[in-house]
């Protein structure tokens, strides 16, 4: 009975965007945005892209990539490190929190 009432998806994934989620209120208070890229199960690693329209954002980026890591780390066991790219980046530049 209860595997039919557990219908949401407990991947380590979808706990981090529903960490982000808890987030977004804040984030677009302060006018960004920020979004899972990808997780590295092996690492720990989880890649985000975050970026907003100030003038700053990329030092905000740096600010807010803190308090980001330190609420996913509290909320996803699995995630041990965090790294922050730009919104505009390409690749696997970014800057690394």
């Amino acid at each position: 009975m209860a595997a039919l009432r557990r219908k949401r998806d407990d991947t380590v994934e979808a706990r981090i965007r529903e960490a982000l989620g808890a987030l977004r209120t804040i984030l677009q208070f302060e006018d960004f945005e920020a979004e899972l890229v990808e997780f590295r199960e092996e690492s720990g690693l989880a890649v985000l892209r975050v970026g907003g329209g100030c003038a700053d954002c990329d030092m905000h980026a740096a600010r807010l990539g803190q308090g980001i890591e330190a609420h996913l780390r509290t909320r996803v066991a699995e995630v041990r490190e965090v790294r922050i790219l730009a919104a505009d980046a390409a690749g696997g530049a970014g800057q690394h929190t």
